[in-house]
């Protein structure tokens, strides 16, 4: 930074406070619970939204954020106090717009060649590589599947046939103008229909979205990795004290852990990603808490880029699973509002249209991309460790938890600390399992400008005003 002017506004911005001392819960906080980040990785990111913002400053055509940064971004937008009178107009002297991706293939193709070029800037003006744990290398090389999960001409035909058939269906019962009982029981029929059909389109994409994850799901990786991706940091966290304890290098007392030995290891090849943290700390304390030792996990040890791309993957919005039941349900409405404009009973069909709504949700949970991908992979990796019953105990408790360790000496203590110290459920952000034993969250997470049909996530800043 040779230019006077962009040193100076460097520095605004590195010192800029965004944590207001008098508030209990401050910004970083608030980020960090709802990421479910450490507080290393959250301070690491909101540096790495520092950085983001000098490049929307100085750069002519702006910057585009990670994902990472995004949700720093996100969250400061909504201090709208603190981003555009204290942020905006005293530190940075210009505004700085979020610009949302539009969706679609062009966008998203737009969006991958801005998004290297903001790496490559970032290089450029801070002479260093950023870091992969916050600006991944490939930051949308999930999207480059999301267009061939369904197979275009067979969803398109049976989209066809269906509504063709159910414009004859209509035309044949003479379905508007049958008396209400009538149309109830022609409607139950077209609701049927709805189903099979919606459950055929859906079943007939997971086989494909199987298939893909059976062919990609990756060769290498430690139990560290899988357990972070299956059930996010704290399962991974969980598993590296469960090393540490096997190897006989801490004990456990109580919410404590006491290092016994300080063991020999090479910091390039060793896999835990706790290790190396806690043998440093404890040169000059002999003790750590549960807490304390989260927030030393080496969090690019536990990031595998394979399983970050399925959990991108997992997030994709789908919004083709909600053609057909669209069709009924505006079949249903139509009726509905002829009828309340006749001045006609229709509590019964407004039942209809709720039991084949809730029918057609549940289909939509059962089949959205969070389930499918997460069930899966926990299948995949369930088949190679003999259902959580293999030799092999870190593997054990990455799927089975506590149950996994039931022989160890430690076990009544760690099935206690473990419980009362991990999260009830695990951040979207993370994946689509909830919960340290297993357990399910429904529906497709994304949306927004960072989901989309395989959409362009977000557009970056564009410079400022």
């Amino acid at each position: 930074m040779n230019n006077p002017l962009q040193t100076t506004l460097w520095e605004n911005i590195r010192t800029f406070a965004f944590d207001d001392p008098a508030s209990n819960f401050p910004f970083s906080k608030k980020l960090q619970q709802e990421n479910n980040w450490s507080s290393s990785y959250t301070n690491d990111a909101i540096e790495e939204y520092r950085k983001f913002i000098f490049l929307c400053c100085i750069l002519p055509n702006g910057a585009t954020p990670s994902e990472t940064v995004d949700k720093v971004w996100h969250l400061h937008l909504t201090y709208t106090a603190n981003y555009w009178i204290n942020f905006c107009e005293n530190t940075l002297q210009k505004n700085i717009h979020h610009h949302p991706g539009k969706g679609g293939n062009g966008e998203q193709k737009k969006h991958a060649e801005w998004y290297q070029q903001t790496l490559s800037k970032y290089k450029e003006v801070f002479e260093t590589t950023p870091p992969e744990a916050i600006w991944p290398e490939k930051a949308d090389e999930q999207t480059q599947v999301s267009f061939e999960i369904y197979d275009k001409d067979f969803f398109n035909r049976i989209i066809l046939v269906f509504a063709a058939l159910t414009v004859l269906f209509v035309f044949v019962t003479n379905l508007f103008k049958s008396s209400g009982p009538d149309f109830l029981g022609y409607y139950f029929i077209l609701m049927i229909a709805g189903t099979v059909v919606a459950l055929v389109l859906q079943q007939h994409k997971a086989k494909k979205l199987h298939q893909y994850l059976e062919d990609h799901f990756p060769k290498k990786f430690n139990a560290y990795q899988i357990a972070r991706y299956l059930y996010g940091p704290h399962r991974a966290y969980q598993t590296a004290l469960v090393d540490l304890l096997k190897r006989d290098i801490i004990d456990v007392s109580g919410n404590h852990y006491k290092l016994s030995s300080i063991p020999y290891f090479d910091l390039q090849k060793e896999p835990n990603p706790l290790l190396p943290a806690v043998t440093e700390m404890l040169v000059s304390r002999n003790n750590f808490t549960y807490p304390e030792g989260f927030e030393l996990m080496d969090n690019e040890k536990i990031n595998h880029s394979e399983f970050s791309e399925f959990t991108s993957l997992s997030k994709l919005v789908d919004y083709q699973k909600f053609a057909i039941p669209g069709i009924v349900i505006a079949i249903g409405f139509a009726r509905l509002f002829h009828g309340m404009a006749n001045e006609k009973p229709v509590g019964y069909l407004v039942a209809e249209i709720g039991f084949f709504s809730l029918i057609a949700l549940m289909i939509a949970a059962q089949y959205s991309y969070t389930y499918l991908v997460f069930k899966k992979s926990e299948s995949i990796w369930m088949n190679q460790t003999n259902n959580g019953y293999s030799n092999d105990v870190l593997n054990n408790f990455t799927l089975l938890g506590t149950l996994a360790i039931s022989g160890f000496a430690e076990y009544n203590v760690l099935t206690s600390v473990f419980e009362s110290e991990a999260p009830n459920r695990r951040s979207t952000d993370d994946g689509g399992l909830a919960g340290s034993s297993g357990g399910w969250s429904s529906g497709d997470s994304g949306g927004g400008d960072s989901g989309g049909d395989g959409g362009g996530g977000c557009g970056g800043c564009g410079g400022g005003d």
